[in-house]
C-alpha cells in the first residue's frame, strides 16, 4: 500500500467541507504504510529497497507495479485538490483549466459552483503563513477503472476577501475524507466524488494518529 504525506494544505470551504483545497509541493510514498492526504509533512521518493554484498554493488528495487498504480491516483487526487486551490486563489476562476483535469461529473461541476459562487462573493482561498502541514492519502481499492482513496488532512487555510485580502475566515479543523476516482475511456484518473466522514475542531482526530 502507498502512503503520501502531503507538505502543505490550503482549504476553503467545498465539498467536503474543507477550507483548504490542500495544494502539495511534495509527497512521500511508503510501501509498508497507509497514508492520508492532510497530515504529517515528509518528503521522499518512492519507496526502494537496498542490498548489497562484499562482492556486488547495491542494487535498488523500485516500485512494485501495485505500488506504482497507487501513486498514480494518489498523485491524481493531490493535483485535483491543487488545482482546486489555484481555481479559487486571488480572482477565483470557474473556467480553470485544472478543474476539467483532475475532476469528472458531478465533483466537476462542484469544483466549478465553488469557484463561481467565491468569484460573485468577492472571495479567494489563501494558504496561512505557518501551515500545520498535516495530510495524509491512502489508497484503499483499486478495482478496474474505479479508485477509492481515504484522506486525513488538517484545514487550516484562510478564506479572504478578493480586494483587500481581509480575512473573512481562519478556522482550524482536522477531516477524515473519502474520495471517489475513475478513468474514463482509458484517460487519466480523475476524482468524480469527494465525501466527509468525519469532522474535528483544530488539529484533532485523525491527525493525532501517528
Amino acid at each position: 500500500m502507498v502512503l503520501v504525506v502531503g507538505a502543505f494544505a490550503v482549504g476553503c470551504g467545498g465539498d467536503d467541507g474543507r477550507t483548504d483545497p490542500g495544494p502539495r509541493t511534495s509527497s512521500t510514498t511508503d510501501a509498508q504504510s497507509p497514508s492520508s492526504r492532510p497530515a504529517t509533512s515528509s518528503t521522499s521518493p518512492t519507496s526502494s529497497s537496498t542490498t548489497s554484498t562484499t562482492s556486488a554493488p547495491p542494487v535498488t528495487t523500485g516500485p512494485t507495479g501495485a505500488d506504482a498504480a497507487e501513486q498514480e491516483v494518489i498523485d491524481r487526487y493531490l493535483g485535483y485538490w491543487a488545482a482546486r486551490l489555484e481555481a479559487n486563489s486571488g480572482v477565483p476562476d470557474p473556467a480553470h483549466p485544472g478543474l476539467a483535469e483532475f475532476a469528472t461529473g458531478a465533483q466537476l461541476e462542484a469544483a466549478m459552483s465553488e469557484a463561481q459562487s467565491n468569484l460573485e462573493a468577492g472571495l479567494a482561498y489563501r494558504q496561512r503563513e505557518d501551515p500545520a502541514a498535516i495530510q495524509r492519502v491512502e489508497v484503499v481499492s483499486i478495482d478496474g477503472d474505479v479508485a477509492v482513496v481515504q484522506e486525513c488532512y488538517v484545514d487550516d487555510g484562510l478564506v479572504v476577501r478578493q480586494d483587500t485580502g481581509d480575512v473573512v475566515d481562519d478556522d482550524i479543523s482536522t477531516h477524515n475524507v473519502r474520495g471517489d476516482l475513475v478513468r474514463e475511456h482509458g484517460g487519466p484518473w480523475r476524482v468524480s466524488a469527494v465525501r466527509a466522514i468525519q469532522v474535528w475542531e483544530g488539529v484533532a482526530g485523525c491527525a493525532l494518529v501517528s
